[in-house]
């Protein structure tokens, strides 16, 4: 039975997805920012439910824009984030050339970072800057890869340069996937291809993925390294999971006292 409900899931999947590749094409380009959003969030949600996934969010979600930043497991990540808050993604250069989901992610104003690059890298915080300058709302995984979800990686501070040098806040969010209530891993592409692992979410019953919104982060007389420890001391925690970076928080505090700078 799980094999027919994920073959209809899986072929409704990707339906939906072309279809939004014309929507992108043929109508999206052309609408409002508001309305586009608006847009963006409604297929966002559906999705997640078309390929039989609960979604929740728990805490509250900043109202204004912001710098949303959070781990990632699985491809879904993005459909769950544009539901709970839609905004533009910072990813992997790699995804502008995946088949049909490539094509979404160009739709929506996705910039694209070819991570092993510097001058990419620097390129790429230009554009975050002008778009918070924008007040436009940004999104990135700072852990650099994916992970199955049974931790949290450390997390790269570079691309939080812009939000601490705009004074724009940093909205952590800790994504956690279960199956039937336990934590699972068969939601995450770590080690698989996107058509696989999709497959897998569409035939497993009851997956949910859980969306922990955590307290904003003011970036006010913080360096972005501060930022970046403060984000993973909460996203860990709410995953239940070792903090990666507390190690590194704690060789700050000590260097501080020593040179009797107060830490942050």
């Amino acid at each position: 039975m799980n094999k027919i409900t994920g073959s209809f899931r899986f072929a409704a999947a990707l339906l939906y997805a072309l279809g939004c590749i014309l929507l992108v094409l043929i109508y999206l380009q052309w609408v409002e920012p508001e309305k586009k959003r608006h847009i963006i969030q409604t297929w966002a949600a559906a999705f997640v439910g078309l390929i039989g996934m609960k979604l929740t969010i728990e805490g509250e979600v900043y109202d204004k824009p912001c710098l949303i930043i959070a781990n990632h497991i699985s491809f879904v990540d993005i459909f769950a984030l544009n539901a709970m808050k839609p905004g533009r993604f910072i990813a992997k250069s790699e995804i502008a050339g995946w088949p049909v989901f490539g094509r979404i992610a160009k739709g929506v104003d996705t910039l694209f970072i070819e991570r092993k690059n510097h001058r990419s890298i620097i390129a790429v915080n230009e554009q975050i800057s002008a778009a918070l300058s924008k007040k436009q709302t940004i999104m990135l995984f700072p852990e650099g890869k994916t992970s199955v979800g049974e931790s949290l990686l450390p997390l790269k501070a570079n691309l939080i340069e812009p939000a601490v040098l705009s004074g724009t806040p940093v909205l952590p969010v800790a994504i956690c996937y279960a199956e039937n209530g336990q934590k699972t891993t068969k939601a995450s592409y770590a080690n698989i291809s996107i058509f696989k692992c999709l497959w897998t979410i569409c035939s497993t019953p009851g997956l949910s993925v859980t969306l922990k919104v955590l307290p904003v982060i003011d970036v006010v007389g913080k360096t972005r390294h501060e930022v970046a420890c403060e984000a993973a001391a909460g996203m860990s925690a709410a995953m239940g999971v070792p903090d990666p970076m507390k190690d590194y928080s704690e060789v700050v505090r000590h260097h501080c006292d020593a040179i009797g700078v107060p830490s942050k």
